[in-house]
């Protein structure tokens, strides 16, 4: 069933969503290696602020480019148009390329860290982007691709993963993972019809998004209470409220999906429910009326979340089997 106002926050939120474009150029590592031929950082060193001597890049791009780092350059030198000399600290774990037009590609440097006063060489590829069409029926649904707004029917998208949602009043919303190619693609999709639970001939109600972050569904009142990043783990918190006699519900570990404003999919690593913790599904016995906490922890996310644009909460109980509830745009607190 539609949740229009939590629907409606959705698109509103990323139509003034400021964000990395899809559509800018991208950068592909092809190869990270000591160079051990070259006698640059030795022939010519150069000193960080720690009075360390320089490692050095040698940078080799598929195209003229104007290539620089995000970390601080010591010395810049051009060899050619696509050919550079970047002297860097040693002390660096990782190396941001950018350019204009193009998506910064952050790569970590090779095993072992960089070492004073040797040269390293580096080949990046960089992607064009594609013609991508996405046709739809019904023709009025609403397209998004990464949570920004598709202006339908063509685009252009560099290849890779993206993250569709369709959506439209009065059918079933569609999510989809999917693979653009080096080719231009297309992507086809027919919307089913929603249905319309009924009891004894009445609409059961649907929410209008006044509790967006509250869903009561087969006599279970499920609310996320926090949603926060810190150190590199997301942690959204909810409080669930069985509304009958007491029974025991099951929370699904590998089928629980959030996705963020990248359309990046992440699964939970841990789950807690009540005074229970378990890295698969956890299953608990809930009083009747008692509302139990529960937290889905997602570890290891380097870049920090800003929103949850889904969350997918899959759930299992003895009388209704597999079910799903799902939020969007919940904001994360960092």
């Amino acid at each position: 069933m539609k949740k229009l106002g939590i629907i409606l926050s959705f698109v509103l939120f990323f139509s003034f969503v400021v964000s990395t474009s899809l559509f800018a150029l991208r950068f592909e590592l092809e190869e990270f290696r000591k160079l051990s031929a070259d006698f640059k950082a030795e022939s010519e060193p150069i000193t960080d602020m720690d009075m360390n001597y320089c490692s050095v890049l040698k940078v080799e791009v598929d195209r003229p480019i104007d290539l620089s780092l995000k970390q601080k350059i010591y010395k810049k030198e051009n060899i050619d148009e696509d050919e550079f000399y970047f002297y860097v600290s040693s002390r660096e774990d990782n190396i941001t390329f950018q350019a204009p037009h193009f998506v910064p590609l952050t790569v970590d440097v090779p095993k072992g860290g960089l070492k004073i006063g040797t040269t390293y060489y580096v080949r990046l590829a960089t992607l064009e982007d594609v013609d991508v069409t996405i046709n739809v029926e019904p023709e009025d649904a609403q397209i998004m691709v990464n949570g920004l707004i598709w202006e339908r029917p063509k685009g252009k998208l560099i290849p890779g993963e993206y993250v569709i949602f369709l959506l439209a009043e009065g059918y079933e919303e569609i999510l989809d993972t999917v693979l653009v190619s080096p080719t231009n693609t297309a992507f086809n999709y027919i919307m089913v019809e929603e249905e319309i639970l009924q009891i004894e001939g009445q609409e059961v109600p649907v929410p209008q998004g006044d509790e967006p972050f509250i869903i009561e569904f087969n006599d279970y009142s499920i609310r996320i209470t926090a949603c926060e990043y810190t150190q590199q783990t997301l942690t959204i918190s909810l409080s669930i409220t069985n509304q009958i006699a007491e029974r025991e519900l099951t929370i699904m570990r590998n089928y629980t999906k959030a996705y963020d404003s990248e359309g990046n999919e992440y699964s939970p690593t841990t789950l807690e429910f009540a005074n229970k913790t378990k890295n698969w599904d956890l299953t608990h016995n809930l009083v009747q009326d008692v509302p139990t906490k529960a937290q889905l922890i997602f570890k290891e996310i380097k870049k920090p979340i800003s929103v949850i644009t889904l969350l997918n909460l899959s759930l299992y109980d003895k009388d209704n089997k597999d079910f799903k509830v799902s939020y969007k745009s919940i904001p994360v607190t960092q």
